[in-house]
């Protein structure tokens, strides 16, 4: 069906690039009903989720317009979380450092 092509278009290749921490992330987001396992209601459900993002104009379709603008919206917003924890890791070596320094 077309939500098991879309599932298999925008989900899958997110739960293959995904890490321990954003495996079990992205698993709580589709398993709304909490059983720890996603069936294929809730994978397509997901699926349609980002769908209904990237149609940025709802018409229900995706054009390259949009394809472009949501993948680069999605690299920003990674580049963006990958900035935050590198300064949170700093931060938190600096404030170790500090406390070092203390004793």
């Amino acid at each position: 069906t077309l939500i098991a092509l879309l599932a298999a278009v925008f989900v899958l290749p997110a739960l293959g690039m995904a890490d321990g921490h954003k495996t079990k992330k992205m698993m709580k987001k589709m398993d709304s009903n909490g059983d720890g396992k996603i069936s294929a209601q809730e994978y397509a459900s997901a699926a349609a989720k980002r769908f209904d993002k990237i149609d940025a104009d709802a018409d229900g379709f995706i054009t390259k317009s949009e394809m472009k603008k949501a993948k680069k919206k999605h690299k920003k917003k990674d580049k963006d979380k990958k900035k935050k924890h590198k300064k949170d890791k700093d931060d938190d070596r600096k404030d170790k450092s500090k406390h070092d320094d203390d004793d």
